[in-house]
């Protein structure tokens, strides 16, 4: 076939169409075949022709593209109206955030997951569920906390009336729902009220309205893959997971806009994270800040543990690398002009898309020295996994072909009937032996939750896969209540 696409953009969506098509057809074969090893073979081969004739193809077309001095300039999408404020939303957004969204409204699976949650979502009367399990804080009885909302709605041109509930647990919480008859509900602790100062709370406050603005409940991530357990892909996960901590900075964006002080929000995140909220700690912002200048080289230290910064929320750290670097940029200027914007829209952009991919899956299909290992390695532990229960599905053949590259599968498929588990697991070991020379901490964490993602994509995780899951981290020297946090977070996200 010949690509036609005019630009660099388009051209990797039709490379990308092509390659899925070509799969989709190889899998059509497989299911037909019922272990006819000469079918397999013969599937898996045109397939690597096929692939091997589109990338070729490919590279063809951007030379084209680049003879013909074509360049992409990215069009910014309008993804939020003005119908919840008047604010610039589509200025003030995390670029990772948005481009999830456009991602996913891309995409038929998810769309028809979400039309499914929405069929059978009955009317939610929020205020009334809100009435029966908190406390409303009228102006009389809080009248801080209206101060702050009456700031927060004027700052980010909020169209919603807000309404303030509170309930009892030390634990530090805030949550909000979305509008219900044009109010806004915002569900605090009692330990957060109680022990947060105004402008913290301001941060907060505004960080929970950035999530109703950027209309994030949109994409419930746990409901999506309890609803689509028998349609998505592990790599659907692996973007919804991904795409919610990307959510995460937007919102923090609306928060520094409402508290307007870099170090309130400093405090903020130094009190969720350490707990500690008296005098017995002098609260350093610059000394907070110093722990992670080179957040690289801590995540990667082999004598420290990174596990436990693992969540479905970006951790502490990345957030308030992030929220400094928008706090210095020309974009936080256009909102508040009283700063001044040292970096450029687009330098802010690229670095913490840089510092956020330290949460982002390997790259798997790079082109490194150790990307193969790494990519057999996913596929002999996602093989494992499959197979925990005795049986392999032809949906989780489907699954396996998502998180490697095509070629990788297509070979993969072909080596690994004649493979008994002995010998599957003899060269997991051989090659977890080779990885832990050349990988990171971090990059070992990676390669584990996408495996607890393949085996929780279905809405349900047995203990035999659980025990597989064990194993593969034993043999990466991870340690093995990372697979616990990394399940019991993901189960929890809404």
């Amino acid at each position: 076939m010949q690509y036609q696409a005019t630009t660099i953009a388009s051209l990797a969506i039709e490379h990308q169409e092509a390659i899925a098509k070509a799969q989709q057809q190889m899998m059509n074969i497989l299911d037909e075949a019922q272990g006819n090893m000469e079918l397999i073979k013969k599937a898996s081969e045109d397939f690597q022709e096929t692939t091997t004739k589109l990338i070729k193809e490919y590279e063809r077309q951007t030379a084209v593209i680049d003879a013909l001095d074509i360049i992409a300039i990215p069009e910014i999408e309008q993804v939020y109206d003005n119908s919840r404020s008047d604010l610039d939303l589509d200025a003030l957004v995390y670029d990772g955030d948005r481009d999830g969204v456009l991602d996913f409204k891309k995409d038929q699976l998810i769309e028809e997951v979400l039309n499914k949650i929405k069929d059978k979502r009955i009317a939610f009367t929020s205020r009334k569920h809100l009435l029966k399990s908190s406390l409303r804080l009228t102006k009389t009885l809080a009248p801080v906390l209206h101060e702050i909302g009456e700031h927060c709605k004027e700052v980010l041109k909020l169209k919603a009336t807000i309404e303030f509930f509170v309930y009892q647990s030390d634990v530090f919480n805030a949550s909000c729902y979305p509008p219900d008859d044009n109010k806004l509900y915002i569900i605090l602790s009692s330990g957060i009220l109680e022990r947060f100062q105004k402008d913290e709370l301001s941060f907060v406050v505004g960080h929970e309205i950035g999530h109703v603005l950027f209309e994030h409940f949109n994409y419930p991530v746990k409901h999506i893959l309890d609803e689509g357990s028998n349609t998505l892909a592990p790599i659907h996960a692996m973007k919804l997971y991904a795409w919610n901590r990307n959510a995460e900075i937007s919102a923090d964006r609306a928060g520094l806009l409402c508290c307007q002080s870099f170090d309130a929000a400093g405090r903020t995140f130094f009190k969720l994270s350490s707990g500690v909220t008296t005098d017995s700690l002098d609260f350093q912002l610059h000394e907070y800040m110093e722990q992670f200048v080179d957040l690289e080289n801590i995540l990667n230290d082999s004598d420290h543990d990174p596990s436990d910064w693992y969540s479905s929320h970006p951790f502490s750290p990345l957030r308030i690398k992030a929220l400094e670097l928008f706090n210095k940029s020309k974009t936080y200027q256009k909102f508040n002009p009283e700063i001044f914007g040292e970096i450029t829209e687009q330098d802010m952009e690229d670095q913490i898309k840089r510092i956020m991919s330290l949460m982002e899956p390997e790259d798997l299909n790079s082109e490194s020295e150790q990307a193969p290992k790494i990519q057999r390695f996913m596929f002999l532990g996602g093989y494992m996994i499959s197979n925990a229960d005795g049986t392999i599905e032809d949906s989780e053949i489907q699954a396996l072909s998502s998180i490697v590259a095509p070629n990788v599968f297509a070979e993969c498929m072909l080596t690994i009937k004649g493979l008994s588990e002995d010998e599957i697991i003899e060269e997991l070991q051989v090659l977890a032996k080779d990885l832990d020379i050349v990988l990171s901490i971090m990059q070992k964490l990676n390669v584990l939750r996408d495996l607890s993602i393949i085996s929780y994509a279905d809405g349900h995780i047995d203990e035999t896969e659980v025990e597989v899951l064990y194993n593969l981290a034993r043999i990466l020297y991870i340690n093995t209540d990372f697979i616990d946090r990394v399940i019991n977070d993901a189960q929890q996200v809404d």
